[in-house]
């Protein structure tokens, strides 16, 4: 049976999604993690704290999730409606290279904004389909899906900084911060062609 190294899916990069992720986020926070696969942004956010519940539709990610989460919840968040929490309950929700795989995010943004408290915000890493190497490669006609990476074959929607910045607007939230990651991160030269990562941060 294959067991996951959930080690080996953190990326400690200060450059890095999850990194960036972890250290918007304040200490004694209740997050809501969308997409938790199997908790490893939630063993560094209990370093600060934090309680942390998850959503993962895969059950064998889930269980190992549960190691660090205070809940983990099975489910295709798509399908979810209602939540057994109060409204405003959480302070963070977390989107991290989830919203890409969903039919409808913005379906999904709208339906778990009530559980966000008004002084709380929304952050997701989103990957960059207007990098440089692939505008280049539309240039020569070419794209190609792969196992991993932007062009995932996992992947059912693709953004550009602009319309990752609609999705949230009009889905109800206001923009408060776009932060980069990989070379976009490390250079801030024309961040939106060398990005791998938008992160929104959005109330």
């Amino acid at each position: 049976m294959f067991v996951y190294k959930e080690e080996l899916l953190f990326n400690p990069s200060p450059h890095s999604p999850h990194v960036k992720i972890i250290n918007h986020i304040g200490y004694n926070k209740k997050v809501l993690d969308i997409g938790c696969s199997t908790g490893y942004i939630a063993k560094e956010l209990r370093k600060k704290n934090c309680s942390i519940v998850g959503i993962e539709i895969d059950e064998t990610s889930a269980e190992v999730a549960r190691k660090y989460c205070d809940e983990v919840i099975v489910a295709d968040v798509e399908e979810i409606k209602e939540l057994h929490f109060q409204e405003k309950f959480f302070d963070v929700m977390i989107f991290s290279d989830a919203l890409e795989h969903l039919k409808r995010p913005d379906s999904v943004l709208i339906t778990f904004k009530k559980y966000l408290n008004p002084e709380g915000f929304a952050i997701a890493s989103i990957p960059n389909i207007a990098r440089l190497e692939f505008r280049i490669k539309l240039l020569l006609g070419k794209f190609n899906y792969e196992e991993s990476g932007i062009l995932s074959r996992g992947h059912l929607r693709f953004f550009t900084l602009k319309t990752a910045k609609e999705l949230f607007e009009s889905s109800g939230y206001k923009i408060a911060k776009i932060d980069y990651t990989g070379f976009g991160s490390k250079f801030r030269i024309l961040p939106t062609w060398f990005a791998f990562q938008f992160i929104i941060i959005a109330k």
